[in-house]
């Protein structure tokens, strides 16, 4: 089941959260392309399947209980500069009122690096409880660093990526080095990397994939996997999330290679 579908049913069972941040790891322009098409395709789906509406939502201006606050992919002139404080303030109105022709109405903000802390401590209460049946989207398209008190009001989703498949020529370079390398050895030369943690699980992932199965090393990804989710969630440090990594290579991988 894709994200979209979770969401879906999360709809249905009336269990959609208040406030979500959806970020991606694509390119910026790629990456707001992205995200304005995953909300623009959920809200309608929303409408259609949960609430019944039998009219498609084209655009996300043309329903009367979205709100879009910052620029669109298609926006011929672009706004770049900070939210203004009037911005921020018909933002909070738009949840003031009762929904024209739905049950709930939804809100994205297209660009969360436009969002000043001033503007964003005025949002605080809105984040965290807004009036009525109402969800706020949070778009990340930069991966901005964002306050905690933001990123402790939301539930964070990021939308998959295609992988960049290493050949196994260079897989391989990497497990030989890593296998030789002390854990400060390790960090030193692919925390600071430009390629991050992410691009290295995909390898890894990509890798297990075409490998024999064995269910005991299928098991220990399973639980890498949904260690690092929980990291990423509670915002762990990054040399925590290598030093686990470097860990689960250790154990469950480079045995296996010799």
């Amino acid at each position: 089941m894709n994200l979209h579908d979770i969401l879906i049913t999360k709809a249905k069972k009336q269990e959609l959260a208040h406030f979500y941040i959806v970020e991606s790891s694509a390119p910026f322009e790629e990456a707001q392309k992205n995200l304005v098409d995953f909300v623009h395709q959920f809200i309608k789906s929303y409408y259609q399947e949960v609430e019944g509406h039998k009219q498609s939502l084209v655009h996300l201006m043309d329903h009367p209980d979205v709100y879009v606050l910052g620029n669109l992919p298609s926006t011929e002139k672009k706004e770049n500069s900070s939210f203004k404080v009037e911005e921020a303030e018909a933002f909070s109105r738009f949840f003031e009122f009762r929904a024209v022709q739905s049950k709930r109405k939804f809100a994205i903000i297209t660009e969360a690096h436009r969002m000043t802390p001033v503007v964003a401590n005025k949002w605080l209460k809105l984040l965290e409880e807004p009036q009525g049946m109402s969800t706020i989207f949070l778009l990340n398209p930069t991966g901005q660093k964002l306050l905690d008190t933001i990123h402790s009001r939301a539930i964070h989703l990021r939308l998959p990526s295609t992988p960049q498949v290493l050949d196994s020529g260079e897989w391989n370079e990497f497990l030989n080095a890593t296998q030789n390398y002390s854990l400060s050895q390790f960090l030193e030369t692919y925390s600071r990397d430009e390629r991050d943690l992410r691009f290295w699980m995909d390898q890894l992932i990509c890798w297990e994939s075409e490998q024999i199965d064995v269910v005991a090393s299928k098991l220990a990804l399973e639980n890498w996997i949904k260690t690092y989710q929980e990291m990423e969630i509670f915002h762990q440090p990054t040399a925590t999330k290598w030093t686990l990594f470097f860990g689960h290579l250790k154990d469950h991988v480079l045995p296996r290679k010799r």
